[in-house]
Order: structure tokens, then sequence, then C-alpha cells
């Protein structure tokens, strides 16, 4: 009987925080953000070039003055509807504007040459709907449960739990390990950079005042992810003579043909309930992302499917798997992030940064504190889905003047004075207008020697908290290091630390060694 009445009680609390989170969403500019948020990210997903994580960035400076819900209501919208812009220029043009949708890709174009492209492109919107809902409404149900643990986290636990969130540097490191690590110790040391938290002097700021409160996040967000992607395109348009705009024969998006049926729609329902299912597993799993998720979802349709046959040659049943599984992902990135603080991958690195802006910690001490917003975070979630699509319908109608007649030439020139415009905005001072071009060149470079961006990015979000979390734990025992092995949370994480760095190693290993074996083969078939 008591099992029960605490379950009752338990639902009972749940209704109530659902309810107040459901309230506190409820208002026009709530609303109208996430509408905007969806038109804005579906427009950036579309346009080859602009990434998810430029798109957000570039939005995170009109968030400063807005109130915390509104502010991450719109960045979580701009991030949903970029994920699913990216499927009008794979199914269009056969150019992914997002690597999630690269699987959509494979079907998608195949229909459009075929003079469905109106079908594809509606399905993809379905598909993206129902594979979100389906993961939004499971981390809804299972993320307050986590809130619990929140109880027992103490300064060892939280340091225990950071270190364990670094270890995702392995897993977006790219091709080399080495590499990775790098871009992590230089993000560590920006990070230093202001004034020490625990002493009051000054680190590392060379005498500069405006350094004393360290790097601002956005210039260096901005520089570091949209400057050099800005570089890179204009000078691939320079290099394919100008600024011509890409044309394709799509037939009439908006014909009879083009309309997706009933039947069709029914058919491919199921590969989207699994889809959002495997996108939601996938994006709990630091490091993963909707890459993946969307191939593991179209492989699964595939051998699910009745006509395996036309999976590549043009099926709708792939389209819907790969969206599905793509905008899976949207909701149970918020898991790692909000339950305990880790970013699952680079966007919602972007979105930890706002939440510190905002003056919000994620992690488990969330559930206590800012719970009511949690959940209208959730119904922001929700109403995205929605928004997308009545965008998509929208944009549907108008994607061929949308996705195929924008140049180069007007793009990212205009994206280049959002990001000034941006990073000024921070203090109103030039100096992070520098800040943006210095780290636009740190990026450029790194892009030059292939090294990837994501582990700096981390590193300097996570830093800070990682010393905390340590010097805390020191000064409150006295500088004894047995603190850290006092606590049974805290030695869990240790060994999921420990564990992690294990296999990313192995797992280094083992492709070193399959890349030297196919260098082998190769010497060998030269040789006779």
């Amino acid at each position: 009987m008591e099992i029960i009445n605490s379950i009752i009680d338990y639902f009972a609390t749940y209704m109530e925080h659902f309810k107040n989170g459901f309230f506190m969403f409820l208002t026009v500019k709530n609303v109208l953000a996430v509408f905007a948020g969806v038109a804005i990210g579906t427009l950036c997903g579309a346009i080859p070039g602009v990434s998810i994580t430029m798109a957000v960035a570039l939005t995170l400076p009109f968030t400063f003055s807005m109130e915390p819900l509104t502010a991450l209501s719109l960045l979580m919208a701009v991030y949903v509807g970029a994920i699913y812009g990216g499927s009008f220029s794979a199914i269009l043009l056969n150019t992914p504007g997002t690597p999630a949708a690269t699987a959509t890709a494979i079907d998608g174009f195949k229909l459009s040459q075929q003079g469905k492209a109106g079908k594809a492109l509606h399905m993809a919107n379905w598909a993206s709907c129902v594979g979100d809902l389906v993961s939004t409404f499971v981390v809804i149900l299972i993320l307050p449960l986590l809130g619990g643990i929140a109880l027992y986290f103490k300064s060892p636990e939280y340091f225990a739990l950071i270190l364990f969130s670094i270890t995702i540097i392995g897993g977006v490191s790219g091709k080399s390990m080495i590499k990775g690590l790098i871009a992590g110790g230089l993000g560590f040391l920006v990070a230093t950079v202001g004034v020490d938290p625990f002493v009051g002097s000054g680190r590392f700021d060379f005498g500069v005042l405006q350094l004393t409160a360290g790097f601002s996040f956005v210039p260096l967000l901005i520089g570091l992810f949209a400057i050099p992607e800005i570089f890179m395109q204009l000078n691939r348009s320079r290099q394919m003579g100008g600024s011509a705009t890409i044309s394709t024969q799509t037939g009439e998006l908006n014909s009879e043909d083009s309309k997706l049926s009933m039947a069709e729609f029914l058919t491919s329902l199921p590969h989207m309930i699994r889809g959002g299912f495997i996108g939601l597993f996938i994006g709990i799993i630091p490091g993963l992302g909707a890459t993946p998720a969307a191939f593991v979802s179209y492989e699964r349709a595939r051998k699910k499917s009745k006509h395996p046959e036309e999976f590549g040659n043009g099926s709708l049943e792939g389209v819907a798997a790969a969206e599905a599984g793509n905008n899976g992902v949207n909701g149970s990135t918020l898991v790692p992030l909000l339950a305990l603080g880790i970013p699952g991958d680079v966007v919602t690195a972007v979105m930890l940064g706002a939440f510190m802006i905002h003056d919000l910690q994620p992690g488990p001490l969330m559930f206590i504190q800012h719970i009511d917003l949690i959940f209208g975070l959730f119904c922001a979630l929700i109403m995205c889905d929605i928004a997308l699509r009545f965008v998509g319908v929208v944009f549907i109608k108008h994607v061929q003047k949308i996705v195929t007649n924008i140049s180069t030439s007007v793009i990212f020139p205009a994206i280049f004075v959002l990001c000034v415009f941006g990073s000024y905005s921070i203090n109103n001072n030039m100096f992070d207008v520098l800040v943006m071009f210095c780290f636009g060149l740190v990026g450029f470079i790194m892009s030059v020697f292939e090294i990837s961006t994501i582990p700096f990015l981390i590193a300097f979000v996570l830093g800070p908290m990682l010393e905390k979390g340590l010097r805390r734990s020191l000064s409150i025992s006295d500088g004894d290091p047995m603190i850290f092995f006092s606590s049974p949370i805290a030695l869990v994480f240790f060994a999921m630390t420990i564990a992690t760095v294990v296999s990313i190693v192995r797992g280094s290993s083992r492709r070193r060694k399959a890349t030297a074996n196919i260098k082998a083969a190769g010497n060998r078939k030269k040789t006779k």
C-alpha cells in the first residue's frame, strides 16, 4: 500500500510541475520565439554550408535580453529546425544541408529525379515531427526520475562527474586522438584566462583590462565556428567561378503527383516511430549525435521493410526512417545536458553556455532549483514539433526559390555582418569583435590541419567547472585527496571515466591497425 501511495504522490507532484511548466511556457512571446526559431533553423539547415552550430551561435546574442525560458526555447527551436532543414537540399540537390541529412539524400534525391520531390519533402516533414515527438515524450517521462540523485551531489561528486564528462573529447576528436587532445588542452588553457575564482588575482591577462573577465563565450563561439566556414565557402565559390546559384530539376512540388497519400504515410509510420526510439537512445550517449542515428534508423528500416529493394532507388520509407532517426536525437540530447550537465554534442555545448549566461547550471540540482523551467522547456520541445509541421508546409511551397536561388555572394556576407553584430552586442565594445576574429583565425588554422574544434569548445566550457570542483573539494578536506574516494557516487564516475578512456584507446588502436593493414595490402598489390 505504501508503494502505491508513493507512486500516486510521485505522479501528483509530476503533474503539478508539468502544469506549472506549461503555464510558464504558454505566453505569446514564447510561442512566437519557437515559431521564429524553427523558421530560422529550417532556412539555415536548408542552405548548404550554413551549419547547425553556426545557426545556433548566431542566434545566441539575440537572447541576452530575453527571459531564460524564452531564450532557451528559441535556441532549441533553431536546433530542431536546422536538423529538419537539412533534408531540403539533400532531397533537391543531393547536397545535405547538415551532416545528419546525408542518409536522407540516399533516397530523397532519387525521388526528386523521379519527379516526386514533393512527396519526399512532405514525408521528411512528417517523419521529423513524429520522430521528435516520440523522443520528447519518452524524455519527459524518464528525465525527472534522475532528479532524485541531486541530493547526493557535493563538490567531490561534481568533480568526478565533470571529469567523466571530459572523456567525450575522445569521441569527438575526429580521425586523430592526439589532435583532439591538443585541441582540448588549448581549450582548458584559454578557459584559465581571467580572474582566479578562489584567490581573486589575475591569470594570463597580460595586463589587458578586457581580459580580466576572461574571453567572452559568444565571440569565441562565433569566431571558432562561423568565421572559418564563411571564408572556406566564399573561397569555394570563387574557385567555382563566382556566385552562380545552384539549380535543379525537381518538377512541380505542389502538383497532385507530389502530394503524400494516407497509405504512404501509414506504411512509413512504423519506421518513423522506430526511428524516434533509435534517435532517443543514440542521443542519450554523448559524442554520437544525429548522423549515426539517421544511418542506424535507415538500415533498420531497410531490414524491416516489405520492399527492401526500393531502398537506394527512391524509397519513401527510407526518407521517413532517416529523418525520424536524426530528429529523434533532439529531445534526448537534453538528458545528459540537464541531468548531468554533460554536453552530448557541439550544439548542446553551445546550449550549456546559454544556460550559464542566464545564471543556470545544468545538472542534478536543476531538478530542485528550476524544475518548473525544465518542464517549460519540455513544453517548448512539443511546440517545436507543431511549429515544424506548419513551417515545413510553407517552406515546401516556396522551397525552390529558397534553396536553389540563394547566392553565396549574398548569404555569407550577410552572415558575416551578423557575426560582427553578435560579437559587438555582448558588451558594446570592439574588443569582443577582435576576439571573434582571433578565434576565427584559430578555427581556420585548426581546420587546415584537420583538428576538430569541438574538443576545444567542450574543454573551454567544462574547464572552469572542473577547476572549481577540484579546488573546492581540496579546500573542504584541507588538501586531502582521499575526499574523492570517500564517495560511492564519485567512485562510480571515476570507474566510468577509466572504462571510457580504455575503450577509446582500444578503439583508436584498432582503427590504426586497420588503416595500416589496408595500406600494407595496397603496397603489396602495387609491388605485384
